[in-house]
């Protein structure tokens, strides 16, 4: 999934938003992890809330609270164990992920959706290269989980960013590479 090309509406928006030609999920990968200096994403890096929110991940240990519920599953290959994930579609309807640092994912319902997307405008300046801030701000709103496809396309028709409706289950490889923290564990 990570080679797969992007829509070419996804794909153009992706590009002008972080200044680089972005076709597939590998570029979109890359151009995330040039915004935290190629060494993956950290515990600390993703978008913590300290109140509850829809969005929390459980580890044997602890409960994190989260703006977005992809930060759970990026939680599991940062802690190498179990993680519990459970979020609430836009329609507030609940999805429950297991996920393992291993990569493996148990979703349910099993047909479940998620989106990737960037926001159609933004206030990073054409000529310069995004923040950490910035991406968090374009991307992070767009990053959903949803019941069916048929839910993510009709969310998809009136959301201000161009977005990519993918298999659940399928954006686990792409947070093992944004957490990934040396460039040859990316390409595996």
């Amino acid at each position: 999934m990570k080679t797969a090309e992007l829509p070419e509406a996804a794909a153009d928006n992706m590009s002008r938003f972080f200044g680089d030609s972005i076709e597939t999920f590998d570029d979109m990968i890359a151009a995330f992890r040039s915004v935290v200096e190629g060494e993956g994403i950290a515990i600390d890096e993703l978008c913590h809330v300290e109140a509850e929110t829809p969005h929390y991940a459980q580890t044997d240990g602890q409960t994190y609270y989260f703006r977005c519920f992809y930060d759970g599953i990026a939680l599991a290959h940062l802690v190498d164990e179990h993680v519990e994930v459970r979020t609430e579609t836009p329609t507030k309807e609940s999805i429950e992920i297991q996920a393992s640092p291993e990569g493996n994912i148990d979703v349910t319902p099993s047909d479940a959706v998620m989106s990737f997307g960037v926001a159609t405008e933004s206030d990073v300046p054409l000529d310069d290269t995004p923040a950490a801030e910035d991406v968090y701000g374009a991307v992070c709103p767009y990053v959903k989980a949803f019941y069916t496809r048929e839910e993510y396309e009709h969310w998809a028709e009136d959301v201000a960013a161009t977005t990519v409706g993918i298999p659940l289950e399928s954006g686990v490889p792409i947070a093992a590479a944004l957490t990934a923290t040396t460039p040859s564990e990316v390409t595996e």
